[in-house]
C-alpha cells in the first residue's frame, strides 16, 4: 500500500534575476536539475512563456510535482513542490541560489497524516556568496504550534522588514532566536523574552524588592535567567559572595557568555568569578543541593505546558523553601496578572501551601504590559522596605508603587487554587485565560 504521507513546500522567492525568470527553457532546465538531484522520477514537463513577460511551468513526477510561476517585472517567483519522498533542503537552497534570489519565504506543510502539526513558516536570506552553512544558519521558522499569537504576528512583521539575525538555533529544549531591529530581542519558542529597550523594567522589578528585603545576600540562587540579565542586577550588591545560576539549556548560557550584543547588555555577568553556572534541570539541582541560600529567584517561563507547570507545584516550592535560610526571601515571576489573573494568584497560593508568607507586586514592562511577581518568605511580609540601594535606571527610588495592586486584580484572588503534582492544572488555566483574552 502506498504511503499517503508527504511534504508540501510553497516558496516565495524575492529579488531574483529578472532575465532568468523570463527564460522558459532555462527555468525548465533548472527545475529538471533540481528534480534529478532530489532523486525523483520525471513523467512529463510543460513550460509556457506569457506576453509580454512571465513564465509558468510544471513537472509531473512519479510521486509528486514541482511548478513555478514568475513575475520578472517584480523579480518574484512562486515555486510549489509536493513530494512523498524525503526532500533535501540543500537542493532547494541551490535552486534558490540559481534563481539569484536574495530572500525566500517557505511554507512547509506535512500532508496525508491527520495527526500532523500546523504549517511551519521559514525565511531564508541569501547572497551570491552564500554557502550552505550560511543558509542553514539563516533559516527562521514560524511554527504555528509555538508561542502566542501576538508574539508570532509581531515576529513575522519583523522578519518582513529590516533586521539582523545574530543567532538562530533549535536545541533539545527550545528554539532560540536573537535578532536586532531597533532593539535587541530574544525569542524562545517564538515567545519574546526581552527587548533591550525596556528589559530593565522587568529585571529591576524582579531583583530589587527581594534583595532589599533580604537580611543578607551572601549566597544567591537563580533558577532560570539564562540570558544573564537578572544576574547583572544581582551582582550590583557588593556583599554577594556566591551565585548559583541554574538553566537547563547550555546553548542559551553559551550565547549569553559569548555574543557581543548580549555581553554588552548583561555586562558580562557570567564572567564574574562569584558565579557558578549549572546547566541542568532545576528539579534535579534542588533535589541534591543542601546548603541554604539567603535569596532565591524563581525565573521560570510562564506555565504554558505540563512540563513547565510542574515547576510551579506545591512539591517543588516546598523543596525550594527547604533551600531558603530561615530569614531568607525568594521572588517568583508570576506572569501577566492582566491576561492570566487566576494563574497569578494561584502561584501565590501554591507558595503559601509550601509554608511561606507572600506579597504580590507588579511592574509595567512596555513590551509585555503589566507583569506580576510574588515575594515569599517564612517571615511576615506586611512590613517591607521600598528603597533601592544600588544604581538603577528603570524603577523609581521608592518602589512602594509596585505593591499597589489594581482593585480588579485583587478581586480575582478568590479564584486561586493550589497547583500540585497530583492536581496539575496551572497550564490549563493559563491557556484558557489567554484564549479568553485573545
Amino acid at each position: 500500500m502506498v504511503d499517503t504521507n508527504g511534504v508540501h513546500f510553497i516558496i516565495d522567492a524575492f529579488s531574483c534575476d529578472d532575465q532568468i525568470l523570463n527564460d522558459a527553457n532555462l527555468l525548465e532546465n533548472i527545475l529538471k536539475k533540481a528534480v534529478s538531484d532530489l532523486g525523483m522520477v520525471m513523467l512529463s514537463s510543460r513550460f509556457h512563456t506569457f506576453s509580454p513577460q512571465g513564465v509558468t511551468g510544471v513537472i509531473v513526477l512519479s510521486t509528486s510535482h514541482i511548478s513555478i510561476h514568475t513575475w520578472p517585472e517584480h523579480r518574484y517567483a512562486s515555486i510549489d513542490l509536493y513530494t512523498c519522498g524525503n526532500p533535501n533542503w540543500p537542493v532547494l537552497n541551490e535552486l534558490l541560489l540559481t534563481l539569484k534570489a536574495e530572500k525566500a519565504h517557505v511554507y512547509e506543510i506535512s500532508r496525508g497524516n491527520e495527526h500532523i502539526s500546523s504549517p511551519a513558516w521559514k525565511e531564508i536570506s541569501l547572497t551570491a556568496n552564500s554557502t550552505q552553512d550560511d543558509i542553514k544558519k539563516k533559516v527562521i521558522e514560524i511554527k504555528e504550534k509555538q508561542g502566542n499569537d501576538w508574539d508570532k504576528l509581531q515576529l513575522k512583521e519583523i522578519l518582513e522588514d529590516k533586521h539582523q539575525i545574530y543567532h538562530s538555533e533549535s536545541t533539545p529544549f527550545q528554539d532560540i532566536l536573537l535578532l536586532e531591529v531597533n532593539d535587541l530581542r530574544l525569542y524562545l519558542n517564538q515567545e519574546l523574552q526581552f527587548s533591550s529597550l525596556d528589559e530593565r523594567h522587568y529585571h529591576e522589578a524582579l531583583v530589587y524588592p527581594v534583595m532589599e528585603n533580604a537580611k543578607k545576600h551572601e549566597r544567591v540562587l537563580i533558577l532560570g535567567g539564562g540570558d544573564g540579565l537578572a544576574l547583572r542586577e544581582v551582582l550590583k550588591y557588593p556583599d554577594v559572595l556566591h551565585v548559583d545560576l541554574v538553566d537547563i539549556d547550555r546553548k542559551i548560557i553559551e550565547l549569553a557568555k559569548t555574543n557581543p550584543k548580549l555581553l554588552v547588555l548583561n555586562m558580562g555577568s557570567f564572567h564574574d568569578e562569584r558565579v557558578s553556572v549549572h546547566t541542568e534541570d532545576a528539579k534535579k539541582f534542588i533535589d541534591r543541593k543542601q546548603e541554604p541560600y539567603d535569596v532565591i529567584f524563581i525565573d521560570f517561563p510562564d506555565p504554558a505546558d505540563p512540563i513547565i507547570s510542574s515547576l510551579y507545584t506545591k512539591e517543588v516550592f516546598k523543596q525550594i523553601t527547604n533551600l531558603l535560610e530561615q530569614d531568607g526571601v525568594l521572588v517568583c515571576q508570576s506572569g501577566s496578572p492582566e491576561d492570566t489573573p487566576t494563574v497569578y494568584w494561584s502561584i501565590a497560593k501554591t507558595l503559601e501551601s509550601a509554608g511561606l508568607f507572600t506579597r504580590g507586586y507588579v511592574s509595567v514592562v512596555p513590551s509585555f504590559g503589566l507583569w506580576g511577581f510574588h515575594l515569599a518568605s517564612r517571615l511576615d511580609l506586611r512590613s517591607i522596605k521600598f528603597n533601592i540601594s544600588v544604581p538603577h535606571r528603570a524603577l523609581k527610588d521608592d518602589t512602594s508603587y509596585l505593591f499597589k495592586l489594581p482593585d480588579k486584580l485583587v478581586s480575582m484572588q478568590k479564584n486561586a487554587f493550589i497547583n500540585s503534582k497530583d492536581s496539575l492544572e496551572l497550564h490549563n488555566h493559563y491557556l484558557r485565560e489567554l484564549k479568553i483574552m485573545y
